[in-house]
């Protein structure tokens, strides 16, 4: 009994195969687990450029636009526009511009016919003209009394009314200011998404046109405008100071254009795009008919007194003039107002005592006489 423990005490192999197999079960329970990779770094300005682009949508009045300016107004229309249709902002633009051109339609076409009207009946009323500044510069304001009411009679026969025309370019103006400060204040800021929202060679809409493309549009399409009279509907062929004018000025205009961002001849060029369209469009007969818009008859210059003097000669005259006759016009409406008033209301006291007064106090005095 003795030996044997002794024989199993003194085996080794019998101990270290014991201690292996503990060794074993031991890594078995308890693995170690690789080192895992190292994490991919994420650059600061991605994260942030991606964190602006897809969560936080700045609004207009963050970034100071927007407003109840007319050129806010204008702002509000665009980004409404712009985000509510996905449009580009070159698109944007010309839509808007469309919408507003279409909603003036209206008074376009109504001044257009005053101008036609004025146009045609211009021999009479420059020969009225004429005898009223005889008239005057002799002395007889008799006469130029009755030329000036006769002139404002043959004006509302013929419906003509020279203010009328002031209808275009009070229309047009607001509108055209509206849209310069309202694009040249997105462009200045300028917006992140107007510089890509350009097409083809002006991508960016916040600088200048690099190959000078739009500006010289805009400036042909101004030309054909003014040379047509397509705002009007009546040609400055009488005219001549006039004309040279409305031909210089789209040559003057290039080289301004030429630094004016983008955006800013996007408009410009779709508005006088729409104009020629328009123009065109007026010009058929059966719209004309259709719009009751007169012919427009083409005088010659020797029925044209006004035309045998200078621009501004022949304009002062021709205001001076209505005015008076005006005046005249005003004046007879007030005195038939006096006339109907005076019909229906009591007697006016024309004498400076009252007689009925005046014999009660004599008769005091006397029985006053009497009682004394």
């Amino acid at each position: 009994m003795g030996t044997q423990s002794t024989i199993f005490m003194n085996h080794p192999s019998h101990f270290s195969i014991t201690e292996d197999e503990q060794l074993e079960q031991t890594s078995a329970e308890t693995v170690i687990p690789a080192v895992p990779p190292a994490p991919t770094v994420v650059p600061v300005e991605s994260f942030v450029e991606s964190l602006g682009d897809d969560t936080v949508v700045p609004t207009l009045q963050s970034v100071g636009l927007g407003g109840w300016s007319p050129s806010g107004m204008v702002q509000q229309l665009l980004d409404l526009l712009h985000t509510s249709t996905g449009l580009p902002w070159w698109a944007t633009i010309a839509v808007s511009t469309l919408f507003v051109k279409v909603l003036l339609l209206p008074l376009i076409i109504k001044g257009q016919k005053n101008s036609i009207h004025m146009n045609n009946n211009l021999p009479q009323m420059q020969h009225l003209q004429a005898k009223m500044t005889e008239a005057r510069n002799t002395g007889n304001q008799l006469e130029a009394a009755r030329l000036a009411n006769e002139l404002m009679m043959f004006m509302k026969e013929k419906n003509v009314n020279p203010l009328k025309s002031m209808i275009i370019p009070l229309a047009q103006a607001p509108v055209f200011i509206s849209f310069f400060f309202a694009l040249r204040g997105m462009a200045n800021l300028p917006m992140e998404s107007f510089k890509t929202g350009g097409l083809l060679w002006f991508t960016d809409l916040t600088v200048p046109d690099p190959l000078y493309i739009l500006p010289l549009i805009t400036s042909v399409s101004l030309f054909c405008t003014l040379e047509l009279g397509a705002e009007s509907g009546v040609r400055a062929d009488n005219l001549q100071w006039t004309r040279y004018v409305f031909r210089c000025l789209p040559v003057a205009i290039f080289p301004i254009t030429m630094n004016f961002p983008s955006a800013l001849l996007c408009y410009w060029v779709t508005s006088n795009v729409f104009t020629l369209c328009q123009v065109g469009v007026l010009r058929i007969e059966a719209v004309r008919k259709r719009l009751d818009i007169p012919a427009l008859i083409k005088h010659p210059k020797s029925e044209l007194k006004l035309s045998k003097k200078g621009f501004v000669e022949g304009v002062r005259e021709s205001f001076t003039n209505t005015r008076i006759a005006r005046e005249i016009e005003e004046r007879a409406k007030a005195d038939e107002v006096r006339f109907k008033k005076a019909g229906i209301g009591p007697v006016v006291k024309t004498y400076t005592y009252d007689p009925t007064k005046q014999a009660f106090a004599k008769g005091a005095g006397s029985s006053q006489k009497i009682n004394g």
